[in-house]
């Protein structure tokens, strides 16, 4: 699982740390502010940046009205072209002082900003070993990380045979258009709501011949946290009158699966089936039944081909006992 959006928060001022209001875990809000860093220096620059844009203003104003004054004179010929020249030089001198000295002002008041670290967006933060006293240096100090966790990315792959399966069953859309995914947790609980599909890679990878997708799922109750590990189950569209048989009436011999038939006169008759994918505790048939046969689904390890069996019927609802030594029968489903 990963988070929707991760970021490290990096120091932009150096200094001491002056109060920290956040403990490692904690769900913060964007804006929220988390350090404060020693800002006394950084007050300082303010202060010294507003007298020096001060007193560039005050020169900018005098060298205007000397170029003013200069200017009359000139219209008069009082004085020459030279000094003329030489008064608007020194305005415009003034006003790039002013413009300078506005620059050094707000590159102050950002490194004053700075010297209080606020979260970028809301999220989960992680823990940190900073804390009050210690110093941090701008652009190196990492000061904690932040995860956005609801919603959280499920990272998963398919293999190619699927993906065709997919694209056969949603008009060649294929992972795209996935919706309604179920993640199965480690603890084997189900998350209790569902995802969509948010990315599909561009292609197959040639190493292992699967194609990574990124779902999308709620969180509201931060339950899902990035790093963890589960699986993801999807619908890959919906087989009419689909044969399925409970897997434990399934019988592997020599790498190949059979069910026990269970004919008229209750003698039963291996017979191969070719098998797809499950569902639930079934699998589908694909090949070998034709959904008139009764099978053996309990005590398969007790009958051999041949025998004489007292078929008992079940409901679905028996698949959940346990498994006993009688042979039991039921129809496919």
């Amino acid at each position: 699982m990963q988070a929707q959006q991760e970021m490290e928060l990096k120091a932009q001022v150096s200094g001491q740390i002056t109060a920290k209001y956040f403990k490692g875990g904690d769900n913060v809000s964007a804006g929220q502010t988390l350090y404060a860093i020693d800002q006394r220096t950084y007050q300082a620059n303010v202060l010294n940046a507003q007298a020096g844009l001060a007193n560039a203003r005050a020169a900018l104003a005098n060298a205007a009205l000397n170029a003013e004054r200069y200017s009359t004179l000139y219209a008069q010929n009082a004085i020459s072209k030279q000094v003329l020249d030489n008064a608007i030089m020194q305005r415009d001198q003034a006003q790039a002082s002013v413009n300078a000295q506005e620059a050094i002002l707000e590159n102050a008041q950002i490194n004053m900003t700075d010297t209080s670290v606020s979260a970028p967006f809301s999220g989960r933060i992680d823990t940190t070993a900073l804390e009050v006293g210690n110093y941090v240096t701008a652009g190196q100090t990492t000061l904690a990380k932040i995860s956005n966790t609801d919603p959280v990315f499920v990272q998963f792959s398919i293999a190619e045979p699927e993906y065709l399966k997919l694209s056969s069953a949603h008009d060649n859309s294929g992972a795209a258009s996935l919706d309604n995914l179920t993640v199965v947790l480690s603890d084997g609980s189900t998350y209790d709501l569902k995802g969509t599909v948010a990315e599909v890679n561009r292609g197959i990878n040639d190493n292992t011949g699967t194609m990574t997708v990124k779902a999308l799922f709620r969180n509201p109750a931060h339950r899902l946290l990035p790093g963890m590990f589960a699986h993801v189950q999807a619908t890959a569209g919906t087989k009419k009158d689909a044969l399925l048989i409970p897997m434990r009436a399934v019988v592997e011999l020599m790498y190949k699966k059979f069910v026990y038939v269970v004919g008229s006169d209750n003698k039963v008759t291996m017979k191969e089936v070719t098998l797809g994918p499950s569902v639930g505790r079934f699998y589908m048939v694909e090949g070998g039944l034709t959904g008139d046969e009764t099978i053996v689904v309990e005590g398969t390890g007790k009958i051999r081909q041949g025998a004489q069996v007292n078929p008992q019927p079940m409901t679905e609802a028996d698949l959940d006992t346990t498994v006993d030594n009688s042979a039991t029968a039921g129809k496919k489903q």
